[in-house]
């Protein structure tokens, strides 16, 4: 006798949502950042100041724990994975860094950073009702940690005019809005009297 897998798809079917469900942890990484990307694209695809282009395209940062997540994330139309040297050497100033996504128990949990717009923290990703549902665990605001991202990534390169960077820097150090670099190089310290 031969067994189809037709009666069980079709139990499923039947049954109630919460028992067919998926948990988060059973999405695959790719899926989870493009998620993420989809939950954070209003600060994503902002320019970072008003004059400047907006983004098309999130962009994705590795660091830290998530690095080996690397090998299995791929650009998409609508978010593009960036090495530290590939954002450095596009000089973006609106990305996401994720440093860690692990699981807990049915959930999983990201460590993230938006310096555009100073917040970082960790989020819980749950599976409700067939979506994905993200809730703040522990978020903060700080324009200082924003500083202190920069400059450890930008810190002593060379400022290109019309560059995020360039817009971001000219605006935060003269108010201004042009891409016009206000220096040749990004300063290497945090301090809110250089950034």
């Amino acid at each position: 006798m031969r067994l189809s897998t037709a009666p069980f798809l079709l139990a499923c079917l039947l049954a109630s949502t919460a028992a067919c469900a998926k948990d988060a942890s059973d999405y695959s990484a790719q899926e989870l950042v493009e998620a993420l990307t989809q939950r954070l694209s209003k600060s994503l695809l902002a320019g970072p100041t008003r004059d400047a282009p907006p983004n098309t395209t999130a962009i994705v940062v590795l660091e830290g724990k998530a690095l080996p997540l690397a090998a299995k994330l791929q650009s998409t139309p609508g978010m593009r994975v960036l090495s530290h040297e590939q954002l450095v050497a596009e000089q973006r100033a609106n990305f996401l860094i994720i440093s860690q996504l692990g699981q807990q128990g049915p959930d999983m949990l990201v460590d993230y950073e938006t310096p555009n717009n100073a917040s970082f923290g960790t989020l819980r990703i749950q599976q409700k009702d067939g979506k994905l549902v993200f809730k703040a665990e522990d978020t903060y605001r700080s324009s200082s940690g924003a500083r202190a991202t920069y400059a450890r990534l930008y810190g002593g390169q060379a400022c290109r005019n019309g560059s995020e960077m360039a817009y971001r820097f000219n605006y935060a150090d003269r108010f201004a809005r042009s891409g016009e670099c206000p220096v040749e190089r990004f300063p290497t310290s945090d301090s809110a009297f250089e950034w």
